[in-house]
């Protein structure tokens, strides 16, 4: 008996050693189960973007997202400033900015807002707080998107582009890096999941729409560059400035809906700049489809865009395309759409 439970040590001592010498396999990295959104936006311009980013906080707040970085693609370190300031006041003050330095120099803007960065209250303090007093030494935009790409799953991040396509293009001609060994392309054809974008006046029974869309005309040929080189494998949701023309947000509703109180960004930009300038709710039409469901915006067939020698796109049916377009419903969906960006106000 006693040689036959030595046995059993030695065998059972064997097996441990085996067991503990044996090398364990890597586990598969796991996609994350709510969306992984980088926000590129060009913020300062119109007040659309504000609403856009208010919504994807409040989501990233009750769980709904994973806020990975802002890319602000208009140049310039007080355009930065509005998105720390906005970061800092929904609770995201480490969430990485990043800045567009070799984009469209035109620094044209609806409603330029950026005063409210340094806006302060009566005893001289900064009204909202700010995480960065250097922004010179925020990372090129392409940079930054190359390092969260690189550190994300496969398939597993969502762009919400809300601006001027510079930043993209950018990303997408960029080479091998300290982040990661893949071209741009490679990288984005890897790590995307979806690109959602603010751009052209397609509309249904058009093939081609009338005029270049705003996002793109401040920037022809980053738009050229994004549509020739984004990967086929990677879906593009674009949203046509006829769909946010239908939800007008009027500066009166905003100021009142905020009625809680005076320390609100959004609120301030409505009270201290002229905001009565035609905006309408372009950009929120991003997150909207994203968190609400297809069911709640109208998508196109998949198809192909291309752009022409005069700036204007055409965009061709095809089942294996990976393009589609929001389509704009009819007054009762714009109410809804509206009560949906009102609500994130509370």
């Amino acid at each position: 008996m006693k040689h036959t439970k030595t046995l059993m040590l030695l065998a059972s001592a064997a097996f441990m050693l085996f067991a503990c010498g044996k090398e364990e396999p890597t586990p598969e990295p796991q996609t994350p189960a709510v969306p992984q959104i980088i926000i590129d936006t060009d913020i300062a311009s119109s007040t659309d973007d504000l609403f856009a980013m208010q919504l994807l906080y409040r989501y990233a707040s009750q769980g709904r997202c994973n806020l990975l970085g802002v890319v602000v693609d208009r140049m310039g370190d007080t355009n930065a400033a509005v998105a720390d300031l906005m970061n800092n006041y929904y609770g995201f003050p480490t969430l990485p900015i990043a800045l567009e330095r070799n984009g469209t120099h035109e620094r044209f803007a609806y409603i330029n807002y950026t005063p409210i960065a340094q806006a302060t209250d009566d005893d001289g303090n900064l009204l909202f707080a700010r995480t960065y007093s250097d922004y010179s030494s925020l990372p090129d935009g392409y940079v930054l998107y190359r390092r969260l790409l690189a550190n994300a799953p496969d398939g597993s991040v969502t762009i919400m582009l809300t601006g001027i396509p510079s930043t993209i293009a950018n990303l997408l001609t960029s080479g091998a890096d300290q982040y990661s060994s893949l071209s741009g392309v490679e990288l984005v054809r890897r790590k995307v999941k979806r690109l959602y974008f603010m751009a052209t006046k397609l509309k249904p029974g058009s093939e081609q729409e009338v005029s270049a869309g705003y996002n793109r005309m401040m920037h022809p040929e980053a738009a050229r560059t994004l549509v020739q080189l984004w990967p086929d494998e990677v879906d593009v949701i674009l949203s046509p400035s006829a769909v946010g023309d239908m939800v007008e947000y009027a500066p009166e509703q905003v100021i009142g809906d905020i009625d809680w109180t005076d320390f609100h960004p959004i609120k301030q930009i409505y009270m201290r700049f002229d905001c009565n300038t035609g905006q309408r709710m372009w950009d929120p039409m991003l997150p909207l489809q994203e968190f609400e469901g297809d069911s709640l915006i109208a998508l196109s067939p998949r198809g192909r865009i291309s752009i022409g020698a005069d700036n204007k796109v055409s965009f061709t049916a095809d089942p294996d395309g990976n393009i589609r377009y929001q389509i704009p419903g009819d007054e009762a969906w714009a109410q809804r759409m509206l009560d949906l960006i009102r609500a994130s106000n509370r």
